[in-house]
């Protein structure tokens, strides 16, 4: 009984040395329990900077009231030694027709040159605004009760302005007929009996949005 115990004990050790061995063999060459790895280097390949996010060109801004105002006729004065009289007469057609109601604009008459000793010795206009439905503008309209302005050439810059007109109309900017003697109103005296003025007042009229 013995011996039969010793054989079986020496079976016993010689598989644990053999798989004792294995494992040493295994830990050795890395065959055996190890996980599988594999690795690689680097390098630098370009190295440049990010380019910009490049815009878009904008396209040219159109101006909303381009083309609304349009020239008529100039001021033509009539001469009765220094007393001058003057035709009812459009300057100026601003046509807002297209533009909403709800939309209010102002506009101003400008005097564009400096006529001081060119033989005024007194100039002075009564200028309106018409509102009429459509164009074109008629110098009939005028007859001195539309919005009213009087303009004083006193200063280089002198002018008159209409603020707050509504859209949808077309405004005719002009003078109603005057022996030129009104002193509220116009006034037209130059400083010769017989000739002159050696030049006249031009103008400009602007439109812009108010409301």
């Amino acid at each position: 009984m013995t011996g039969s115990n010793t054989r079986t004990e020496r079976k016993a050790r010689r598989r644990l040395g053999i798989w004792l061995g294995f494992a040493a063999v295994g830990i050795a060459t890395g065959a055996v329990w190890a996980t599988g790895f594999a690795s690689v280097g680097g390098a630098t390949g370009a190295n440049v900077s990010s380019p910009m996010v490049a815009p878009s060109a904008p396209g040219a801004h159109a101006p909303d009231l381009q083309g609304v105002v349009t020239a008529g006729s100039p001021l033509t004065v009539d001469w009765a030694g220094r007393w001058g009289s003057t035709a009812s007469t459009n300057f100026f057609t601003v046509d807002l027709s297209s533009q909403a109601n709800t939309r209010t604009f102002n506009l101003a008459f400008l005097l564009t040159n400096d006529i001081s000793g060119d033989g005024w010795s007194s100039l002075q206009l009564q200028l309106e605004a018409v509102d009429i439905a459509t164009g074109p503008c008629d110098p009939a309209d005028f007859d001195g009760t539309n919005r009213p302005r009087v303009m004083a050439f006193d200063a280089q810059d002198a002018g008159v302005y209409w603020n707050g007109l509504a859209g949808g109309s077309v405004y005719c900017i002009g003078v109603n007929a005057s022996d030129g003697n009104d002193t509220a109103g116009t006034f037209l005296r130059r400083a010769s009996d017989s000739s002159g003025p050696a030049e006249y007042p031009t103008f400009v009229a602007t439109v812009d949005r108010a409301s």
